[in-house]
């Protein structure tokens, strides 16, 4: 328990709970409202360009005076990472939280230092969790496979927890993986995690851009209903994902390619095809269920969609309004 105000002090929130960035799901309505109730919201980047890079940050702000985290894929944004960031921290009002996927590339880490940014790095192995560290971040969220999403690696999220700790890591640890429930949170910081970081539990908020037909079959999930696959490559190879089981995920062989949907990025309409990595959002049409419906084992607890505030509340224990971070500890 003494890790959570060491790690809301750093992320500069009162609660030790991070909403993860999710492409397509976590707008800026979404990464405001968390922020709002007292845990750090997210707006998730993945290939925008700059200038849309810069008009999410802004339309995030407009909307909470809190801080809040804006989440960059390295991996995926490629060429356009140093534009995204550039963007990110032109168009920042207060200290934000540059929510890292991966191991960042060595300029980022100091960049967002010298603009006065906090940089969080998520993580799949002890060993990635140390270089992390050693780069100089200043939180680490150490994903287990429990998680919905792309996978950074293959264990279960209070084993790794346990051995990046062990490893004597110097800067504050999430958890993240299958987190659902305010118990779940509890028995992390009791293992000595600074808070936890989760993402399914935000794709149902009442803000989220997630489709409503994807929701509803995250709130229509029972026990075995999620399996980590690799069938959804196109747009993000070779990272197995958690998802929602489907007609696509079960059968013997890759169904065969063909477009299942259309979708609006960036305001472009464009065609989906079956095994994308492109999540169904509010802008969505066609075949929703043919689609990359990320959800992490915790999706067998969601009984409903929920305004962020009351999801903050469920998974901290507290009252949706402000209390002091002495009031965590003793409510979880």
């Amino acid at each position: 328990m003494a890790d959570v105000p060491v790690t809301t002090g750093v992320l500069g929130v009162r609660l030790p709970l991070v909403q993860a960035g999710m492409g397509g799901v976590a707008g800026p309505a979404l990464a405001a409202a968390v922020a709002e109730a007292g845990a750090l919201g997210t707006v998730a980047l993945y290939r925008v360009d700059a200038s849309t890079a810069a008009e999410l940050v802004r339309r995030t702000a407009e909307n909470t005076a809190a801080t809040f985290g804006v989440n960059v894929i390295p991996e995926v944004a490629g060429a356009t990472l140093p534009a995204q960031v550039a963007a990110v921290l032109d168009a920042a009002d207060r200290r934000l939280v540059i929510n890292v996927y991966g191991l960042p590339p060595s300029w980022l880490v100091p960049r967002a230092h010298d603009a006065g940014h906090t940089v969080l790095v998520q993580v799949g192995s002890a060993a990635d969790a140390q270089r992390a560290a050693a780069d100089g971040a200043d939180v680490l969220a150490v994903q287990g496979v429990e998680a919905g999403g792309h996978h950074l690696g293959d264990r279960p999220v209070a084993d790794l927890l346990a051995e990046v700790l062990d490893r004597g890591v110097s800067v504050p640890v999430l958890a993240a993986g299958g987190i659902q429930r305010a118990d779940q949170v509890a028995e992390h910081l009791r293992a000595g995690a600074g808070g936890c970081l989760c993402g399914t539990a935000f794709v149902v908020a009442a803000e989220a851009a997630a489709h409503p037909d994807y929701q509803a079959a995250i709130v229509a999930a029972g026990e075995d209903a999620t399996t980590v696959t690799d069938r959804f490559a196109i747009g993000w190879p070779g990272r197995r994902h958690r998802v929602l089981r489907s007609a696509v995920t079960q059968a013997a062989q890759p169904p065969a390619g063909r477009f299942v949907a259309w979708t609006t990025v960036t305001g472009r309409r464009l065609p989906v095809p079956r095994g994308s990595a492109a999540v169904p959002t509010v802008e969505t049409q066609g075949g929703i269920a043919e689609m990359a419906r990320y959800a992490g084992t915790g999706a067998r607890w969601v009984t409903a969609v929920e305004p962020a505030a009351e999801i903050v509340s469920r998974l901290t224990g507290l009252p949706a309004t402000g209390e002091s971070v002495a009031r965590v500890g003793s409510a979880l």
